[in-house]
């Protein structure tokens, strides 16, 4: 049985997540799961909180509480996850976070991360110059806006966390209103059951970040 590994930048285990990704992987995979704050308190976390300074990124903690994290102060924790779990013996490692990371991180195995994947796709799409992405916090706007213009004309960020309700009207009816092409759920965060909502109340394709990461996972293990 080949062992990958997969981090979240929050507590493992995510099953919130894995249930998405167990059903694309093959039944000869055995996924190792770590978490960037594994073993931490939320005392311990509040020192990891964004200060203005850095790239936010959000999460959940093991009892389901979500948290808001700065990029940077957490890199050396993913990087002692990725050294674990290369000691484990996984052949691929898949990030569980849709940020962009800057090439920090010192791994003998392939990491998959998830922005590169889907910022990938839509730019091999013909087209699609407005796009819709769907993000949990409003201080990652500016963030997406600049992430995804780099890729279309015209980008439409919207507020829904994951985290903290399984559907968002609000979000869904801005999308609606914009008359994008397509919407990205910008965050690994999101479920299969949330794109089925999001997709049929906008009428239009949305790209969900952990199955077409891990779909990806799949191709190269």
């Amino acid at each position: 049985m080949k062992k990958i590994g997969a981090i979240t930048i929050g507590q493992a285990p995510r099953n919130d997540v894995m249930g998405d990704i167990a059903e694309i992987l093959r039944g000869d995979i055995e996924l190792l799961q770590a978490g960037a704050l594994d073993g931490l308190t939320l005392e311990d976390v509040e020192k990891l909180r964004p200060d203005g300074t850095g790239n936010t990124l959000v999460s959940r903690m093991r009892d389901g509480t979500a948290v808001t994290l700065q990029e940077q102060k957490i890199l050396p924790l993913m990087q002692r996850r990725i050294d674990a779990l290369q000691a484990q013996g996984v052949s691929a490692i898949l990030i569980m976070c849709t940020g962009e990371f800057p090439e920090v991180f010192t791994s003998k195995v392939p990491l998959i991360y998830p922005s590169k994947v889907i910022c990938n796709i839509v730019a091999s799409l013909n087209n699609v110059s407005r796009i819709g992405i769907i993000t949990p916090e409003a201080a990652q706007m500016e963030d997406i806006r600049k992430k995804w213009s780099r890729i279309v004309e015209t980008v439409v960020p919207v507020q829904w966390n994951p985290y903290l309700e399984k559907r968002s009207e609000t979000a869904v009816a801005q999308l609606r209103e914009a008359n994008v092409d397509l919407a990205v759920m910008d965050c690994f965060g999101y479920s299969r059951e949330m794109r089925d909502f999001a997709s049929e109340a906008i009428s239009r394709p949305v790209i969900l970040s952990r199955t077409m990461a891990a779909r990806v996972l799949l191709e190269i293990v």
